[in-house]
């Protein structure tokens, strides 16, 4: 993953080139879900095998500046091997630029139902002419930080690299994605399936059709889909143009984890205390 680097580990990497490559090459990135607003575990997790992470800024409350100090350790820690992506709390500017400022490969946009919304999403993620996002002047230093090829900035390598992924999770999301898929700068789609199940009223009928809906959209359109994903399905679900998955979140596997190995203490006693009984 270390390939889709800018030439300084500080600035965004080419998760836009990345996922572009998984339809290329017929792959997939496979990632892990931060509920967990901590440093600490993204050191932990900066150790592991995952291609990208996506920080929940939008159901765990966390402060701009963790964020960025989240998305900073991941990129330190893995030597820039582990892409960050931050879903952020809506497409307004601010969430959106102190993600990217900070090293953020992508944008996740929740909500995402009008193609307004969108362009405003995109817009605020690349610097004019092809956006309005606003220069930092504290984001990157003179010298190695603002590193960039010949004959371009690092405000030009910004636009190239960072992702904007709209997430369709609304009945209107869904009549607008034919639209909204034909935005230049819209790099793939994420389906909520849940909260789209809210807004139909959680009609099992209504939601199949329009989760069919929209694969088959984002197939039409070339875009690649993005979704959290159980082991059980990630075959069906690479099958259907998903190339961006996630199957771990860390707030699963740590109650998992713990739960497991307490089962796994009592049976020890509980068997042992049986063969006792039996001699």
């Amino acid at each position: 993953m270390d390939r889709y680097n800018a030439l300084h580990i500080r600035q965004s990497p080419n998760l836009r080139q990345a996922i572009a490559d998984t339809r290329e090459n017929d792959t997939a990135l496979f990632g892990y879900w931060a509920g967990l607003p901590s440093v600490d575990v993204c050191k932990v997790v900066a150790a592991t095998n995952v291609d990208w992470v996506v920080f929940d800024a939008e159901h765990t409350p966390m402060s701009p500046t963790l964020m960025a100090e989240m998305i900073q350790t991941l990129r330190m820690y893995s030597q820039g091997r582990i892409i960050p992506v931050v879903r952020v709390p809506s497409y307004a500017h601010d969430w959106v630029i102190w993600a990217l400022d900070a090293g953020a490969g992508g944008i996740i946009i929740p909500h995402s139902e009008t193609p307004a919304q969108v362009r405003a999403s995109i817009a605020a993620a690349r610097f004019p002419p092809q956006g309005n996002r606003s220069f930092a002047p504290v984001a990157l230093y003179p010298g190695a930080q603002q590193a960039a090829p010949e004959g371009k900035t690092w405000m030009d390598v910004a636009s190239d690299h960072c992702a904007v992924i709209p997430q369709i999770e609304s009945g209107l999301g869904v009549e607008n994605l034919e639209e909204i898929l034909q935005i230049e700068g819209v790099d793939a789609i994420m389906i909520g399936p849940t909260d789209l199940g809210n807004d139909l009223g959680n009609d099992p009928g209504r939601v199949a059709e329009a989760i069919a809906r929209i694969e088959s959209l984002a197939r039409q359109y070339g875009k690649p889909l993005v979704g959290f994903v159980p082991e059980s399905g990630i075959v069906d679900k690479f099958n259907a143009g998903y190339r961006l998955m996630t199957s771990v979140a860390d707030v699963w596997v740590l109650k998992s984890g713990i739960e497991t190995g307490i089962q796994k203490s009592r049976d020890l006693v509980e068997n042992y205390q049986k063969e006792r009984l039996a001699n």
